[in-house]
């Protein structure tokens, strides 16, 4: 059994205290994890705030080198990343390499680029005075990561807080941290200096709430579950840390009546069991049209009876086992509530008893009310409720009704309409005829209670710059106030 460590400084470290995590989808001892204590943190946080001057210093384009780097040393490691990211998640292995680790890749190869543009502007605000702003690295950063894309969100961190100049100290989940691990050992023998990359296993509540406490730290990126980001904020006030939060979701799939039914099967096959459903923007809304609804419900159910789930290390596989004992747990008592409140459940809602671990069907329940449990809280499962509606202003008000605001998609093949409803929709991340793909070009983040702050594109990058501003006069003497009346 491997034995997962912290790093500090550069320097792999065990800890006093340590925990066994098994393998979700067979239940067998899989590695002893690190927990690191709050003198662990500290100790990581003093050595990247002394690395940050120089990492900081460091010019853009050696870092873009260093980030290009990076990737190569991934690609060559893929398919070790990829069993190891499987085993750790039960996710399937076609998921660990072509998807997160494709993103991943996509991810350091786009901020790779960034690094050499980051801009500042100059204005003239008179003929003697210039104005010009500076982009500056915002310093120590702490990043905490979940467990249900554990290399594809570490990248979305590392990378950006690389290319702006930041050094970091990283908490990755207990439940999945040899892949961050092992990011960042790759991203030390690429070049960047110890110290810059820590890397800190443990517990929420001891290494995450040090990570939020440090006064050497000066900004928190965050995902996870809307509980934790709240106290997040309220933890990190008494330094006013900038914050970043990237938290739950309820998405909403509104497929209207003239949408092309047969398109749009596979794309919410994704959009519902991907990750095995265990992803912020997961459709866990599916709200159809009253009179396409039995049509597209009886295609949908007949694609779901052919899904491959088994051992995640089979290719074949398409769907995998869900995190751990107590995830499963909550996903079935959500499905068992669900039923309880008037849901019809059309498959699924049973533990296959051919698996070992921790298996969960797809599941489809078709509710009648939108007050029922599987239409208002996050399930973090493959759950999809199943809802009817006759208009499209009823539509959005469905979709609407939900204190998260993340992600959410419209079909139809008019894109007047398309475009009309998505400008009503309250969510950071929306498709058209299509679901499912977060690309780092792009801005990605929430409304309401699904945080702030973006991750990926640019303005992922400015999460870890501050402005500086710089007026600079440029006339010969300056303006007399005071004895000159």
């Amino acid at each position: 059994m491997r034995y997962v460590h912290s790093l500090i400084n550069g320097t792999l470290k065990k800890t006093i205290d340590s925990q066994v995590r098994e393998n979700p989808a067979t239940l067998e001892p899989l590695q002893e994890v690190a927990l690191c204590s709050k003198i662990d943190v500290d100790q990581a946080a003093v050595a990247a705030k002394d690395a940050f001057q120089v990492w900081s210093q460091t010019p853009p384009l050696i870092r873009s080198n260093i980030m290009s780097r990076i990737v190569e040393l991934i690609k060559n490691n893929l398919d070790k990343l990829a069993k190891i990211n499987s085993e750790e998640t039960g996710k399937p292995i076609r998921e660990s390499s072509i998807v997160e680790l494709g993103g991943v890749i996509r991810t350091f190869e786009y901020y790779a680029g960034a690094a050499t543009k980051i801009l500042g502007n100059t204005q003239v605000i008179n003929e003697n005075l210039l104005s010009m702003t500076l982009k500056e690295p915002v310093g120590v950063v702490g990043q905490i990561l979940p467990w249900n894309f554990p290399l594809l969100l570490a990248s979305w961190k590392i990378a950006p807080a690389l290319a702006a100049g930041c050094s970091m100290v990283i908490k990755p989940s207990e439940l999945t941290p040899l892949g961050t691990l092992e990011i960042a050992k790759l991203c030390e023998e690429a070049g960047v200096p110890k110290g810059v990359i820590n890397v800190c296993p443990g517990l929420g509540e001891v290494a995450g709430a040090a990570i939020v406490e440090n006064p050497f730290i000066n900004k928190i990126s965050f995902t996870g579950s809307t509980k934790v980001g709240k106290q997040i904020i309220k933890n990190s006030s008494d330094d006013l840390k900038k914050v970043s939060l990237e938290l739950g979701g309820k998405a909403p799939n509104i497929l209207f009546e003239d949408c092309d039914i047969d398109s749009c099967i596979e794309a919410n096959l994704r959009g519902g069991f991907f990750n095995q459903g265990e992803n912020c923007t997961a459709v866990t809304r599916l709200l159809v049209h009253s009179n396409i609804i039995d049509e597209f419900t009886e295609k949908y159910l007949a694609k779901i009876k052919i899904i491959n789930q088994g051992d995640p290390l089979n290719l074949k596989t398409e769907i995998g086992a869900l995190i751990s004992k107590e995830h499963i747990e909550k996903v079935e008592k959500y499905v068992k509530d669900g039923i309880s409140e008037g849901a019809e459940l059309l498959i699924g809602g049973q533990k296959p008893d051919n698996l070992p671990g921790y298996f969960y069907p797809p599941t489809v329940l078709r509710l009648q009310s939108d007050e029922n449990i599987l239409f208002k809280e996050e399930i973090f499962g493959p759950v999809v409720a199943l809802l009817s509606f006759d208009s499209e202003i009823e539509a959005i008000e469905l979709a609407n009704k939900t204190h998260y605001g993340l992600a959410g998609g419209i079909w139809t093949k008019d894109i007047s309409k398309a475009i009309r409803v998505a400008k009503t929709l309250e969510a950071g991340y929306l498709w058209i005829n299509t679901y499912g793909g977060i690309i780092p070009e792009t801005p990605y983040g929430g409304f309401k209670q699904s945080g702030y702050g973006k991750e990926l594109g640019l303005e992922g990058l400015n999460e870890y710059l501050q402005i500086k501003n710089i007026s600079i006069f440029t006339g010969e003497e300056i303006p007399k106030w005071y004895g000159d009346n």
